[in-house]
């Protein structure tokens, strides 16, 4: 296609200059222009568009240039009518004057404020580069849904619309058939989208199960957090730190009855029902129940204590009391009005000294003021940052995305005894053990919320979360490797299997602040150390008071 369109420039006559604004300040840069705007008239030649959206009119000399290649086309031109960005007030007039006798419509506002664009489909679309990084990702990102073609103006006119074009090419790489980068006066950049993908036709949701269909295989398996560990495990043991915190919690009570909501691939269920629970697992999406399903069936030890239910949690049965419900990354994917109906049902079904765990992601003053805040001190030394840093499913499902004062204003609603904290999975219980600052509460990426009927037990929730320092001689604790290799070969790492006794008083965890590891060292003839500390492993499960537990780990 591009040796189609570079012919049609060399070969076009176009001039611009025929209807252009006689006052235009740039005008002694018109001779220049003359080949950059042939080659969007040969751009438009070579598609044929019948259906033109335009971000970014000033005088209507695009426009014009598509018009004369397209004559029969609809227009639709989009202008902030204001001085930013290389704009001139008033331009959009002039343009209006010169449309005269197309198809074209105008409408003055700010692109980067439409969660859509008007109108449905286009057959091209095209983005001014005279913006920043983040209006061009802003504007790619809807086009993506709207667009057939979609030509970006000035792929290398700026660095940030350069960064925040080429943004949008990796993280949208799945919806796209091609992308041409186009030599000329600024560099054109022109994508052709595929003509459907999981977003076609989606707008702003009203309530979550407008997106139910949204929730596939490949966004558990290629985009949910979490998808490369149970890809390798399969649910057979659990990975991930966000789901081991909200794992940790769980244990803060016996174990009885668990209501998993908004179950996932099951990797949550699964762990439950390890530690004893019998587990009722709720998630609206088929594909969802599917994996869960293949996961229950490869670990059939524990598969018969998990009851799963393809149905909205608003819906589906409870079947009461809970000794532990939890909503583990769902409720910023559901509407206030959803998720008021869902406290309450919670809280009708959760036993006397049950405990409703909850973990959100973002933390909305993260992206409010921390991530802001980081993006200006990157553009002042130069560096870079997305100017979007949620994916395009966040984008699209983060419908209800919480602040700590929404979460327990909404929760209070509905239970006596309210706990929200901030964190990340790495540190879920830092701020449990300390008051944050200000700036510490919005550098924190993650929210962590505990309800309940009944007084929620502090000093436990504590004790599962956080790893402090042990003031007494731990001599009841011991490990053996077993079966160590009594050969190994130069330059390679091997495999170890080690016993870990627990007889002290103190469980043992691999947790801030002062975290417990295991670690080795290489000993040389006569007891000097080559290596004194080798590569740390976690201990996972903990070794609690008075167990025995196997872990492995690896010496290079």
């Amino acid at each position: 296609m591009i040796e189609e369109i570079l012919k049609a420039a060399t070969e076009s006559a176009y001039d611009f200059r025929k209807n252009a604004y006689p006052d235009d300040p740039l005008r002694h840069l018109f001779p220049e222009w003359i080949p950059y705007y042939r080659l969007k008239w040969a751009i438009a030649r070579v598609l044929q568009p019948r259906s033109i959206l335009e971000i970014g009119v000033r005088f209507g000399y695009s426009m014009l240039a598509f018009l004369d290649a397209s004559p029969s086309a609809r227009y639709v031109g989009i202008d902030l009518d204001s001085a930013t960005f290389g704009g001139s007030v008033g331009a959009i007039g002039w343009a209006r004057h010169v449309a005269k006798g197309y198809r074209a419509d105008f409408i003055v506002g700010d692109s980067t404020k439409m969660d859509r664009f008007p109108g449905d489909r286009y057959d091209l679309i095209h983005i001014d580069g005279q913006q920043d990084g983040q209006g061009t990702m802003h504007d790619l990102r809807l086009a993506s849904g709207q667009g057939s073609y979609v030509l970006v103006d000035g792929y290398f006119w700026s660095r940030q619309n350069f960064l925040g074009a080429s943004e949008f090419l990796f993280r949208y790489r799945d919806l796209i058939e091609f992308y041409e980068v186009i030599p000329g006066y600024a560099g054109e950049l022109l994508i052709k989208m595929r003509e459907a993908g999981p977003f076609a036709g989606l707008q702003p949701a009203e309530s979550s199960m407008a997106l139910r269909n949204v929730y596939t295989k490949d966004y558990y398996l290629l985009d949910c957090e979490g998808y490369e560990e149970f890809k390798r495990t399969r649910g057979a043991t659990l990975e991930g730190a966000r789901l081991e915190a909200v794992a940790r919690l769980c244990g803060v009570g016996p174990a009885g009855k668990a209501l998993d909501l908004g179950c996932g691939r099951g990797e949550l269920s699964l762990e439950l029902a390890r530690r004893g629970f019998a587990v009722d697992a709720i998630d609206y999406s088929k594909d969802a129940i599917e994996i869960a399903s293949e996961a229950l069936a490869r670990n059939p030890a524990i598969s018969s204590s998990i009851s799963l239910e393809c149905n909205d949690v608003n819906q589906a049965g409870m079947n009461g009391p809970y000794n532990v419900a939890v909503a583990s990354d769902l409720i910023e994917h559901m509407k206030p009005s959803e998720l008021d109906v869902l406290y309450r049902r919670v809280s009708e079904n959760l036993a006397q000294y049950g405990l409703f765990i909850i973990h959100t992601y973002p933390n909305a003053w993260y992206y409010q003021y921390e991530y802001r805040r980081k993006l200006r001190i990157a553009a002042a030394i130069g560096a870079y940052l997305p100017v979007e840093p949620r994916t395009r499913y966040e984008l699209l499902m983060h419908i209800n995305e919480q602040s700590p004062r929404v979460l327990k204003r909404e929760l209070s609603r509905h239970f006596p005894h309210v706990l929200v904290w901030f964190g990340n999975p790495y540190e879920p219980g830092e701020n449990l053990g300390r008051k944050f600052s200000i700036q510490e509460m919005r550098s924190a990426p993650d929210l962590f919320a505990v309800a309940s009927n009944s007084p929620i037990p502090l000093p436990r929730m504590l004790s599962r979360l956080r790893m402090e320092q042990i003031l007494e001689p731990l001599s009841a604790v011991s490990l053996r490797v077993v079966a160590p290799p009594r050969i190994m070969q130069a330059s390679s790492g091997y495999d170890l299997q080690v016993e870990l006794h627990n007889g002290s008083r103190v469980d043992l965890k691999s947790l801030p602040p002062c975290p417990i590891h295991l670690s080795y060292h290489w000993l040389a003839p006569h007891g000097r150390y080559s290596v004194y500390e080798g590569i740390r492993s976690r201990l996972k499960p903990d070794a609690e008071s008075g167990s025995s537990q196997m872990y492995r780990t690896y010496a290079p």
